[in-house]
């Protein structure tokens, strides 16, 4: 994609990149950072928290603990970070 010469100077001037894209750019590495560019570059995007985006996944895996092990609703849903209550709802699919 990018050619040498430009990746050089990225990686040797990191410290130049604006933020918050240098951080992303440490993080990432310069191939990942290279493609999330060519994806999203010119578009504005509204990156929600990490939770929001794993939240069907946290409550998928709620639900399986809940249903397979010793664990009380109320125990399983404080290591989630939910009510009992609302854990409840979810399990019983409301």
């Amino acid at each position: 994609m990018m050619n040498m010469a430009i990746r050089e100077a990225a990686e040797q001037h990191i410290e130049l990149i604006q933020p918050p894209f240098d951080e992303l750019y440490r993080t990432m590495g310069h191939e990942n950072f290279e493609k999330f560019f060519h994806y999203f570059g010119g578009q504005n995007v509204y990156v929600p928290t990490l939770r929001t985006v794993l939240s069907d996944a946290i409550k998928a895996k709620a639900v399986q603990e809940c249903r397979e092990c010793a664990m009380t609703h109320n125990e399983v849903a404080k290591k989630y970070g939910y009510t009992g209550r609302y854990l409840r709802k979810v399990v019983n699919g409301k």
